[in-house]
């Protein structure tokens, strides 16, 4: 082999072992739990300490939101956000059948600590709420003005017009960095050439800005309020359980548990601290809808376990809550929904468990 070919051989042997090195970091990126800091986009980091009580955050599980991959049935409904995601619309020479589509998107997942998610473009009927796929005599009765365009889910027995794939620009793991929208790009542009399409990709630079705005604008508003209950006798996982069940509170793995509403909603959650004599709940505000009242429902869960344990509520340090105190959150939390709303995702709504996850 000349010198040349020598050094490209081992130019690409080093390639290969960054990109091994990159796939290590972000698989333990992604068994990180939940926490209310949102970390740093280029270090991976925690910068910021959320407003909360104090309790470890780890200590708790809160329910799950991660993308589901291309092909999921039934199908379901844009999700997709101009405020949250970058995205990238493949407008396609010909309709593309939902098989073809399942199988080139399979490997869209993520991007680095960024979820991605594709959807595609069909025709839905107006007046029937269906595909003009279905059927031929819809597509011969019903006329252009009963028909617009409607952005879902890709899933087979479907056929798509045009295919859009979007990455989420900032989570709890903070804003999206070079190296994660540089793999969004690639996964993009390998999709368009298998589709004998055009992707037009947005400059990285207003894309990190937009990313690095949307985090900074969900830090402000992030939140996980925790209160304990301190018990003189040690409790054991058998205590958990069974003080788990009285509360109408389901086990989410790794003995935790939480409240859930009629949707199958985290409303609280509780475990165990660190403590023996301590049993800790959790509110992650953004994550749950205000119309669920939480705080609520945590705080009167709490005093009922306090009274049947003989125990006393407190914060982190051990100290008394009074109720004037646990008033003074409640009215705090009732601010925080509103700015979550009125920032365009309300707490428990599917955007804010994208974001704030």
């Amino acid at each position: 082999m000349s010198t040349l070919e020598i050094s490209l051989a081992l130019l690409a042997a080093a390639a290969i072992v960054v990109v091994g090195i990159y796939n290590v970091v972000i698989a333990r990126k992604r068994g990180l739990p939940v926490s209310g800091t949102r970390g740093s986009a280029e270090s991976g980091v925690a910068e910021r300490s959320e407003p909360s009580l104090g309790l470890s955050d780890d200590e708790f599980a809160t329910n799950d939101f991660s993308e589901t991959a291309a092909g999921s049935s039934p199908r379901t409904g844009a999700q997709l956000s101009e405020i949250a995601d970058c995205i990238v619309q493949l407008n396609l020479p010909s309709p593309v059948p939902g098989e073809r589509l399942v199988l080139l998107t399979r490997g869209l997942r993520r991007a680095g600590s960024k979820p991605m998610t594709v959807e595609g473009c069909v025709i839905a009927d107006l007046r029937q709420g269906t595909s003009t796929e279905d059927s031929p005599r819809v597509r011969a009765d019903h006329t252009a003005a009963d028909q617009h365009e409607e952005w879902v889910s890709v899933i087979g027995g479907e056929s798509y017009t045009a295919v859009r794939v979007g990455v989420l620009l900032a989570n709890r793991h903070g804003a999206i960095n070079a190296m994660e929208f540089s793999e969004f790009v690639a996964g993009v542009q390998s999709l368009a050439e298998n589709l004998a399409a055009l992707a037009d990709t947005p400059d990285m630079a207003g894309v990190l800005a937009r990313a690095r705005e949307l985090d900074e604008a969900c830090a402000n508003l992030d939140a996980q309020i925790g209160i304990a209950v301190d018990v003189d006798e040690p409790l054991g996982l058998e205590d958990l359980a069974r003080i788990a069940g009285d509360c109408d509170c389901a086990e989410r793995g790794n003995n935790r548990y939480a409240r859930l509403g009629a949707a199958g909603e985290v409303v609280f959650s509780m475990a165990l601290a660190d403590a023996p004599n301590r049993l800790s709940f959790l509110l992650d505000v953004p994550r749950s809808a205000a119309n669920l009242d939480p705080w609520q429902q945590m705080v009167e869960c709490a005093r009922r376990c306090s009274q049947q344990l003989g125990g006393r509520l407190v914060d982190e340090t051990g100290r008394a809550l009074p109720d004037a105190q646990l008033d003074q959150i409640g009215e705090q939390l009732a601010e925080r929904y509103q700015a979550l709303e009125a920032a365009g995702f309300a707490a428990g709504s599917a955007l804010a468990l994208r974001l704030f996850n």
